[in-house]
């Protein structure tokens, strides 16, 4: 009688486990400029409410590089700057002109915009 009552209070149990949809990020948050050259950018999260969509790289904690440098660079902005932005699911069509420097960057990358 007992393997039955636990067979039955695992599929019970399991079945009330529900796969939960996973929150889109959306606010914004506050970040730096680390490093850029070029078309290279890495970005370091400031707010801890926003940690997660950044990474651990090298000496660097909740950094990402920034996918959508056309957009980006218009910002006008420089390494140590601070900055309000926030993740966007799409990019503008990225068709500037990048030079063929090279700057080692994390490989989680995200498309931002800058709001200030």
């Amino acid at each position: 009688m007992k393997p039955i009552f636990i067979f039955s209070f695992l599929i019970v149990s399991l079945g009330n486990l529900q796969c939960k949809p996973s929150k889109k990020l959306s606010g914004t948050f506050k970040a730096k400029l680390v490093a850029t050259l070029c078309g290279q950018h890495i970005v370091q999260i400031e707010d801890s409410n926003f940690y997660k969509p950044g990474s651990n790289w090298k000496n660097y904690k909740h950094v990402f590089a920034v996918a959508n440098h056309c957009d980006f660079v218009n910002a006008g902005l420089k390494a140590g700057d601070v900055f309000e932005c926030r993740i966007v699911e799409k990019a503008t069509e990225e068709n500037c002109i990048v030079c063929e420097a090279y700057m080692e960057t994390p490989e989680l990358k995200r498309n931002i915009k800058v709001v200030q």
